[in-house]
């Protein structure tokens, strides 16, 4: 029943049929207990009214993150995190200063001792400073490493050496080494030398 064709047929004083008329008194009038009536038990209602809520709750929570969060946050960081004052800012670049000149002198003492300990045990120089531990006891345990690495690679080294050429000095390595000097006479000698002349 279309309720625009009724309220016509009234205007122009027509008389209405009996469904039209029990429609009409079906009409309920608006008051705010039979809107309540309405979004609290019809389904249809409920859902409109849980429409109306999800849109305000999501309007409230980008309100919430655009205006008032940024400054909670702000806040809060303050809290932690004072801004520092200009004599807390000198007292901090000092210390940074005095820490990091303390830690040169660390490592140029330590730099010594190691320079120190490389020379008495005739290590190479140049490989003292990636040796440097973080303390005393660290960097002597170092170049002990080290000591031992370098004998350990100069000694490999020589037993190569004298596989190539033997344990004979001059290093040829052929067993006969030429005459003994030392057991001929002055007359073979000369005779000697005067053959490898020509």
């Amino acid at each position: 029943m279309d309720f625009k064709t009724i309220i016509a047929k009234i205007k122009k004083g027509e008389a209405l049929t009996a469904d039209e008329i029990s429609f009409i008194e079906g009409l309920k009038t608006l008051t705010p207990e039979s809107v309540k009536d309405y979004l609290e038990k019809d389904e249809a209602g409920k859902k409109y009214l849980q429409g109306l809520n999800d849109a305000a709750v999501t309007k409230g929570i980008a309100t919430f993150k655009e205006k008032t969060m940024p400054g909670l946050i702000e806040e809060e960081i303050k809290k932690k995190f004072p801004a520092e004052t200009e004599s807390e800012k000198k007292l901090r670049l000092l210390e940074e200063d005095h820490n990091k000149t303390k830690a040169e002198l660390k490592r140029k003492d330590l730099l010594n001792k190691a320079t120190s300990i490389a020379v008495e045990k005739k290590l190479p120089l140049k490989l003292v400073e990636k040796f440097l531990g973080d303390d005393e006891e660290m960097t002597i345990k170092n170049m002990e490493l080290l000591e031992a690495e370098y004998n350990s690679a100069v000694t490999a080294a020589v037993d190569v050496k004298f596989k190539e050429n033997g344990r004979e000095p001059g290093g040829s390595g052929n067993p006969n080494p030429g005459p003994d000097y030392s057991k001929m006479s002055d007359d073979e000698y000369f005779k000697h030398k005067t053959a490898d002349k020509k």
